[in-house]
């Protein structure tokens, strides 16, 4: 195992991006792809995986069904997020990202086995448990191992990974599920692919040397709520409620609404594919335009304006589209703000706590939103079902984007200050 040194902060002219550098993005931005598909394989194939599973009787209850199995992927990722968030400023980002993402492949294997909803649930909360525990592990390493001057494009690229997992279920699933007419159990067993990547570049994956320098404790990681510090946790959590919330209450749904707008089983499957396809698309752009944004307009109000944009491009699909081809298209706009928010976490709150907790700091902000998350999935499918679709649903959250314009003006400015050390 060897350790990437951390490069001096010079924002004027700073170390070219090198060997090391290039290679810790290359092996997170893989392990983020694969958390982008083992998330979006329930959302794309959540439908036909309920009706396979549950009684015949029960088919007009699948959005509520949909939100349990939404909520239980959200516990377990909240879980494994801050439990992997202490181990990994205990015993290293490197371990503990390997055995996050060892887990969550595991378990989506093991779920397309499934004869249950219920069955198909407890896979689902180890998948997030292994989500949740790479995440800010994997975050923690890009940031601390990037030359200064790049970090923040590097973590746009990198949160932009997770859409592109979610490209490649959709791509899929128009080929498996509409084309080939297949089970969505085969979009399961590409669960497969990180554990033989783990084999083939484990003894490749560096350490971060700030993290073996600096190290932690439970001094440190007990002050994450006192002094200047704790207001920084709590305003971080507050925009990462707002963003989560948003997204798993609304979002997620969208291409299931879409899907909803057809009769046909392949003409379901072909446009959920593409609304998922095209989503993805817009929140790859999304987050990657992020990353840039925020080196030129400032953290705060590049964030404001993918908050204002979200705000905005909801209503638009589910109350102003009656349509499958043009809600489709719309994933565009839908997936540049709603999904490239996300970059936020990346961008943002790696700046706001020192080394020494980074990993718990981060995790607990990015996953502790999604025990709120997962009451509103629950809520959201319920109302679903009590009013007829995702539509109404989804439009009775969207306000919550307006809770993270207040508590992201709450945080500081972090622009040009460099890493904390």
């Amino acid at each position: 195992m060897t350790a990437v040194s951390p490069p001096a902060v010079d924002r004027a002219k700073g170390p070219a991006l090198g060997r090391d550098s290039w290679l810790v993005l290359a092996i997170t931005l893989v392990f983020w792809v694969a958390d982008g598909y083992d998330t979006f394989v329930l959302i794309i194939t959540g439908r036909p995986a309920l009706l396979d599973l549950l009684p015949a009787a029960q088919a007009a209850a699948v959005p509520r069904y949909m939100g349990y199995l939404l909520a239980i992927t959200l516990a377990g990722w909240a879980t494994g997020g801050i439990v992997g968030g202490i181990v990994g400023d205990r015993l290293g980002r490197r371990r503990t990202m390997v055995a996050g993402v060892a887990l969550y492949s595991l378990a989506t294997v093991v779920a397309a086995t499934t004869g249950t909803w219920w069955l198909l649930g407890v896979t689902r909360f180890f998948t997030g448990v292994g989500i949740g525990a790479e995440w800010g592990v994997g975050t923690s390493l890009l940031q601390e191992t990037w030359p200064e001057r790049w970090r923040t494009r590097g973590a746009g690229l990198l949160q932009a990974g997770f859409s592109l997992g979610g490209l490649v279920v959709s791509a899929l699933w128009v080929l498996i599920g509409s084309t080939w007419g297949l089970s969505w159990r085969w979009m399961y067993v590409f669960g497969v692919v990180p554990l033989v990547i783990i084999a083939l570049v484990y003894r490749r994956i560096p350490e971060s040397a700030r993290w073996a320098s600096g190290g932690g404790g439970r001094r440190e990681r007990a002050g994450l709520l006192r002094g200047a510090t704790g207001r920084r946790f709590l305003a971080a959590l507050g925009v990462s409620v707002a963003i989560t919330v948003g997204w798993w209450a609304v979002s997620s749904y969208q291409p299931t609404f879409v899907g909803g707008l057809v009769d046909d089983p392949r003409r379901t499957a072909f446009y959920t594919g593409w609304a998922g396809a095209l989503y993805n698309v817009g929140e790859i752009a999304g987050c990657i335009a992020f990353g840039f944004l925020a080196e030129a307009w400032g953290r705060r109000a590049t964030t404001l304006v993918f908050l204002a944009g979200s705000c905005v491009i909801v209503p638009v699909v589910f109350l102003g589209l009656h349509e499958a081809g043009p809600a489709t298209l719309a994933q565009l706009v839908a997936g540049l703000f709603t999904g490239g928010l996300y970059s936020w976490y990346a961008v943002h709150t790696p700046e706001l706590f020192a080394t020494r907790m980074r990993a718990t700091a981060i995790s607990a902000v990015f996953s502790g939103a999604r025990y709120l998350a997962m009451i509103a999935s629950i809520v959201s499918g319920s109302l679903a079902s009590a009013l007829g679709g995702f539509d109404r649903a989804a439009v009775i959250f969207t306000p919550v984007y307006l809770l993270g314009a207040v508590a992201v003006l709450c945080l500081p400015e972090t622009r040009g200050k460099g890493l904390p050390a």
